[in-house]
């Protein structure tokens, strides 16, 4: 891992990553897991710390490194986030989950990491356990790892974005998409 990396892009456009690092999940047996590029950013307490210049930011980074990972890290706790952060990031996490067919993954998941998760003393999974509530409900089920970027992704916008699972997220839009291919169709 490395803290603060400029970036000087093909178009010569340079920016700033606050830290950028490369995750590699390993197995107890097989090939190891691909290595994932990981762009971050990173604030401390400051209110309406996320502006629009770093989604922006970080959504350009997405389209340069297709199937990075991105993180919005505050030691704020979630409920002092401001509406406009949430919003932001959110509208980036929607962006982010769409299927690339040519990866087949999706586009660029986004974690969102609060005091909660940065201050844990030692396993996350004890301390969303402790937490209680929505945080002990998602962490529960024995099959939820964690270590798996996408799987902390999905779980995070859960928790501070208000979105639904990833899986009913894609259950929704293909609802959506059988609709409108079956309106077509009685059209015709």
């Amino acid at each position: 891992w490395s803290s603060g990396q400029e970036l000087t892009l093909a178009s010569g456009r340079k920016l700033e990553a606050d830290f950028i690092l490369w995750n590699q999940r390993k197995q107890m047996f097989g090939n190891d897991h691909a290595t994932e590029i990981v762009f971050g950013e990173a604030k401390s307490f400051g209110k309406d710390a996320f502006k629009q210049d770093d989604i922006d930011k970080m959504k350009l980074l997405a389209q340069f490194f297709p199937g990075a990972i991105f993180v919005f890290a505050s030691m704020k706790e979630a409920e002092e986030l401001s509406q406009e952060e949430v919003s932001r990031i959110r509208k980036l996490a929607e962006w982010g989950r769409e299927y690339n067919k040519e990866r087949k993954q999706s586009r660029a998941p986004v974690i969102v990491l609060t005091g909660t998760e940065l201050f844990t003393p030692h396993y996350l999974d004890i301390s969303w356990k402790e937490k209680g509530g929505k945080h002990k409900e998602l962490i529960e089920p024995g099959w939820v790892r964690t270590d798996n970027l996408r799987v902390l992704a999905d779980i995070t916008q859960q928790l501070y974005l208000k979105m639904p699972s990833y899986g009913k997220w894609r259950e929704d839009k293909w609802k959506k998409s059988a609709e409108r291919r079956k309106k077509r169709v009685i059209k015709k």
